[in-house]
């Protein structure tokens, strides 16, 4: 059935592009590799354009405690974008589709759901340092998550984003820029329901999460600052930093956003702040970050099996990251994450590191590109390697 509705949604889109393109006389058409093809009205009251990107990815897991080694290829991602203009150049929207089994598969396995969309957004300009967002997108929470899965430096994002992070969800978002002198001011402001992108039934309770910007030597070339590689060669020190705070209200999940319900029906007011910094000059890139999420809720014993608990992911989380061009096309990179469970859910929630070490080659910025890397896990007592090797093409 979900490969089904995949294919319905795709046709529906082919058909609206067939039916532009027919219009050719009274269109504008407009094609660049990497960033889709765009379709216009003659009179520029409506436009779409579309993308797509597709990630292949091999890896290999060493269990260091059984000595057991695991091959396997994947589809990481297989994802087609929609946006464009309606009416007035002032609104504009965006969709996000997912195909791969790892984005449309349930993001909770108590509630049965098809996540093939992952963002469906309209936007209203309505002045040029103000802009409003109303759907389902990522909140604005920590820097790796903001910046898209093409444009990552490492083939996948750090175990400090994967437990610490705020994701999607749906709701009412606020943009400002300004600009002061050379300096640039940037807020995102979001209410939204709390219970993420699956279908669950609402207790009526919202979220409400804050991100503050500031890039004191101006704008980063391209949106650079939701990149993580200086792909652009700043010629000039370009730095971002910036800080969160989110309150989600009476959360039933273990993340907020995200993970399993918590048992017995419990509610949880979740506290999640920190802050993140971005540095880019000449081909070397740095970047930081360090989050807390805090409840009062402890761990929750099953009342229907008393061998079951979970709790709220709860303790601090820290990533450091770094990367060098040694060449126009070729970079290397290294991380350093972690994970600190609160003592009050230690007893359940592990300790984690991860070290990594990787290289891209950029045969066309993010948009094609081949990468790999070498991790290296701490979870508890145990500890892991993985090799993997990715190849993404934006198109």
């Amino acid at each position: 059935m979900k490969y089904l509705q995949c294919f319905v949604i795709f046709s529906f889109f082919v058909s609206v592009s067939k039916e532009v393109w027919a219009q050719e006389s009274m269109s504008n058409i407009d094609m660049e590799f990497g960033k889709g093809t765009n379709f216009s009205s003659s009179d520029s009251t409506f436009s779409i354009k579309f993308n797509g990107r597709i990630q292949s990815m091999f890896e290999l897991r060493q269990q260091g405690d059984s000595g057991t080694t695991r091959a396997d290829f994947l589809l990481r991602r297989a994802r087609l974008n929609f946006q464009g203009t309606a009416f007035d150049p002032r609104f504009t929207f965006r969709i996000q589709l997912g195909f791969a089994l790892g984005d449309i598969n349930a993001a909770n396995s108590n509630q049965q759901n098809n996540l093939v969309l992952r963002d469906a957004m309209f936007f209203y300009q309505a002045k040029p340092w103000l802009r409003f967002g109303f759907g389902q997108t990522k909140l604005p929470g920590n820097r790796q998550r903001q910046v898209s899965s093409a444009n990552l430096q490492l083939v996948e994002r750090s175990i400090a984003n994967n437990n610490f992070t705020l994701d999607r969800d749906k709701g009412l978002w606020v943009y400002t820029k300004v600009k002061l002198k050379k300096a640039i001011l940037k807020t995102t402001l979001a209410v939204s329901s709390g219970e993420g992108r699956i279908a669950s039934s609402s207790n009526g309770k919202l979220s409400y999460t804050g991100r503050v910007e500031f890039l004191p030597f101006g704008n980063f070339k391209n949106n650079g600052e939701y990149l993580e590689a200086d792909i652009e060669k700043e010629s000039k020190p370009k730095l971002s930093i910036a800080g969160v705070y989110s309150v989600n209200d009476e959360a039933t999940r273990t993340m907020g956003q995200l993970g399993e319900y918590l048992f017995n029906g419990t509610e949880a007011n979740i506290r999640y702040y920190g802050g993140d910094l971005l540095f880019k000059h000449k081909g070397f890139s740095l970047q930081s970050e360090l989050y807390n999420r805090s409840s009062r809720i402890g761990i929750i014993t099953n009342t229907k099996d008393s061998t079951q608990k979970n709790a709220i992911n709860a303790g601090t989380s820290f990533l450091i990251q770094s990367g060098y061009f040694v060449s126009n096309k070729n970079e290397i990179a290294i991380r350093y994450a972690s994970i600190s469970p609160s003592n009050s859910v230690s007893a359940i929630l592990n300790n984690q590191k991860e070290f990594v070490i990787g290289g891209s080659h950029y045969f066309s910025k993010h948009a094609l590109k081949i990468q790999s890397d070498v991790s290296f896990f701490k979870v508890a007592a145990a500890r892991n390697r993985v090799f993997r090797l990715s190849a993404v093409i934006s198109f």
